[in-house]
């Protein structure tokens, strides 16, 4: 499991995931049919394996084949990580000129990053052309080879306002009252960037770039004209292109039978590990035989790279239909050589909510011998769980077993829904001699939910103290708030 519990890391995480699915919305709100190419780029979820991916754009258009690299920025920049001595990492690695980068705007508004509505996008090839005037910062980190951001010179206006005129060597903007500003006159001074906008253009404050470096912003509406052939892609001398053939075809609407043929016969002849795999994903959703023995050889080969199994495995969980894959994730869930092995926490996790739903398989994980299993079990539960593995849970609830009771509480109150409170409220008036579980774990759902679904019941009366210290029930009960108490805390010596 990749959490330690670190929150500034989880934020960062978090605010790039934002700002891929904004990005994401905003390009199928203008006819593209966009999919994330770089897995987990649009997720927060943390594995402490660390796959060694092929260099690729986090977004593939499946029906154009643009491809989009996002940046989610809490100040808005045309910025990029760069490590200049290694050719691998170097900031337009495995970008073609006519790729996109997305810049988006992210805030915090006291409860986790929110994005800007739009972001803005400017050509690979523009960026490269203007790269002289870029800057490279400080190491990120002490280690040789360290990336380092590399920032193009822009103008980003910090309130928001209307361009009124524009010469050789600047911009001059109204800019707009504020609750505590006045209106005035803003001049931006050019030094050679370009402008980006025209008189009587409106902005938004820390949201656009009205200047910058390179010659010009991308026009979108141009790359709607192109059309994506993945068939011809699959014989590309470039990884890249062959990885992202075959990852588009599940989003698209080819024929089954000769994208079949197509992945099969790359899969034979595929040098490229990682393009093999991700193939044989594609194929067994297609049904194919052949990609189905080559998933399941990547994850039980020991001789296979770790990471290449995990890879397997999070391929299998995007997957989700057919019982091939459900099966073999309850097989790698429950099997004796990947104990002790994070393949185990994904496969168990791809079979709840992130992946196959198959809520029922998840039961005999969630008091699992090793800790980090039995919390993806627990986890992977959400509002969708069946009632019939609601029931199932209730029954563990009211064991005497003193880690399946605390396991089963904590996956109903993640559920929370209408049908995990009333299947507690039966099993209280039932139950009169177990009752304090049942208690414990209403006491931690949504009050309003408890109530409307409570109403006239007599166990309400308990519960009402314990809604006092609910979740956003007063100042101190954030989320936020416990991490901050707990940490200040910890400043004890």
């Amino acid at each position: 499991m990749g959490f330690k519990t670190d929150t500034s890391f989880l934020r960062f995480l978090t605010m790039g995931a934002k700002g891929v699915r904004q990005t994401v919305a905003q390009l199928e709100s203008m006819g593209f049919k966009p999919i994330e190419l770089e897995r987990y780029c649009g997720s927060n979820k943390i594995w402490a394996t660390k796959v060694k991916r092929l260099r690729l754009p986090d977004l593939l258009c499946v029906k154009t084949g643009l491809r989009i690299e996002v940046r989610a920025k809490s100040d808005l920049a045309i910025k990029m990580s760069d490590a200049p001595n290694n050719p691998d990492r170097v900031w337009d690695a495995g970008l073609q000129d006519d790729d996109l980068a997305a810049f988006i705007a992210c805030f915090d508004d006291g409860n986790g990053p929110v994005t800007a509505d739009k972001a803005t996008f400017v050509r690979i090839g523009d960026m490269r052309e203007s790269v002289a005037m870029s800057k490279l910062g400080p190491p990120k980190s002490a280690s040789e080879g360290a990336e380092r951001d590399r920032e193009w010179p822009t103008t980003v206006p910090k309130r928001a306002g209307e361009i009124i005129e524009i010469t050789d060597t600047k911009i001059v903007a109204r800019m707009f009252a504020t609750g505590t500003q006045d209106e005035r006159r803003q001049s931006y001074q050019l030094h050679g960037k370009t402008p980006y906008v025209s008189v009587g253009d409106k902005f938004e404050a820390s949201t656009c770039f009205i200047s910058g470096a390179p010659q010009c912003l991308a026009d979108l509406t141009d790359y709607l004209r192109c059309s994506y052939d993945p068939f011809a892609a699959l014989s590309s001398v470039h990884d890249v292109d062959r990885y992202s053939a075959v990852k588009a075809f599940p989003f698209r609407e080819d024929d089954p039978a000769k994208v079949r043929t197509a992945l099969e016969t790359l899969i034979a002849d595929e040098q490229e590990a990682r393009v093999q795999l991700e193939a044989s994903g594609s194929a067994t959703y297609f049904g194919s035989q052949l990609g189905q023995d080559t998933i399941a050889g990547f994850i039980w080969n020991e001789d296979t790279a770790h990471e290449l199994r995990m890879e397997a495995v999070l391929i299998l969980i995007e997957l989700v239909k057919g019982t091939f894959t459900r099966d073999l994730l309850c097989e790698i869930a429950s099997h004796e050589n990947f104990m002790g092995s994070e393949l185990r926490q994904a496969a168990v996790w791809g079979l709840g909510k992130a992946g196959v739903q198959s809520y029922a398989d998840i039961l005999p994980f969630i008091a699992d011998a090793e800790e980090n299993v039995a919390l993806h079990a627990i986890a992977a539960f959400d509002e969708n769980t069946p009632d019939q593995v609601i029931d199932q849970l209730v029954t563990r609830l009211l064991s005497d077993d003193p880690k399946l009771a605390p396991a089963a509480s904590e996956a109903l109150r993640i559920i929370g829904s209408d049908k995990a409170i009333q299947s507690l409220a039966r099993s209280y008036d039932k139950n009169p001699n177990a009752r304090s579980w049942i208690i414990a774990t209403l006491g931690r759902m949504l009050p309003e939910k408890v109530r409307t679904n409570l109403v006239g019941h007599e166990a309400l009366q308990l519960l009402e103290p314990m809604f006092l210290c609910a979740d956003g029930a007063h100042w101190l009960s954030s989320e936020q708030i416990t991490t901050d108490i707990s940490f200040l805390l910890k400043q004890n010596i």
